[in-house]
């Protein structure tokens, strides 16, 4: 038997030591049709919320479990979140690895009630506020900006799904460059811009593919489910998708649109990235 844990909740599995306890709920019968494999989906969790998800593939076969696991993670995270927010009415989402799109799952040999692994990652650390700084960036802005507000706002904010900021960093540059017209990538003031990050955009690029070419290649990916339609062994390879890794260079463009707004000429207040320079991609 082969198990793939998906973690909706890390904390709680840390807390009970892996140690999952009684089932809400087990649902038999499903089957991958190509695999050949029967499917069993094991829920845990409270009144509140769900807290893990296991999935029991009926296999001896490491590499038959693997492949099952490949071909279906993706559709059984986005079929759970899709039915907790309607069975809730309440916004959910698995556990996401810190500033990526990157879902944990475990997947081992092992039994029903076999322990789930462990996983720890750094704790955020909680900065003091600078409440002197705060008062200049919200005095730093005037009227003419609430677009640029708008998206920056939801482009920060590390709550959200790194598509769901990707998108907002681009709709930032958009209306930036073009306001409410269409077709940024046709924009000569944006060809001009983006050749200023060409560098850090450079190893990235597909054979004979631009800067815009990949950043649109990025936009498509974002406002399209974000789903990584890359062969299986090639996402093994290179898990970072081409949000990930255009991330760093979207966030400098941002921060550098801002600190240069007509709006903001002269104001001594300066935005910068969030992202050390040694970070790569998300």
């Amino acid at each position: 038997m082969w198990l793939a844990d998906i973690y909706c909740d890390l904390e709680w599995v840390r807390e009970r030591r892996g140690v999952l306890g009684e089932k809400r709920f087990r649902l038999s019968g499903a089957k991958s049709q190509s695999l050949d494999i029967a499917i069993s989906f094991h829920l845990f969790g409270d009144d509140q919320r769900v807290r893990h998800v296991r999935v029991l593939m009926d296999t001896d076969d490491e590499d038959a479990a693997q492949r099952c696991a490949d071909l279906n993670i993706q559709i059984w995270v986005q079929s759970l979140e899709v039915a907790v927010t309607l069975a809730t009415r309440r916004p959910f989402s698995v556990a996401r690895l810190p500033g990526t799109t990157l879902f944990p799952v475990s997947v081992g040999r092992g039994e029903e009630n076999s322990p789930a692994p462990v996983l720890k990652f750094p704790p955020k650390e909680a900065l003091p506020i600078d409440y002197k700084g705060v008062a200049f960036g919200m005095a730093a802005w005037s009227a003419g900006v609430e677009h640029h507000l708008f998206y920056l706002r939801r482009f920060i904010d590390d709550s959200f799904p790194l598509d769901v900021r990707w998108l907002n960093g681009y709709r930032l540059l958009e209306w930036h460059f073009v306001g409410r017209r269409a077709g940024l990538a046709k924009s000569p003031a944006w060809r001009t811009f983006v050749d200023r990050f060409r560098e850090s955009l450079a190893p990235h690029l597909r054979r004979n593919q631009t800067a815009v070419g990949l950043l649109e290649e990025a936009r498509t990916l974002a406002a399209h489910a974000g789903i990584d339609e890359r062969p299986i062994e090639e996402r093994k390879r290179d898990p970072m998708n081409i949000i990930q890794k255009t991330f760093r260079t979207l966030e400098e463009m941002v921060m550098t649109v801002i600190n240069e707004h007509p709006s903001r000429a002269g104001n001594p207040v300066r935005f910068q990235s969030f992202l050390s320079k040694s970070d790569k991609g998300a």
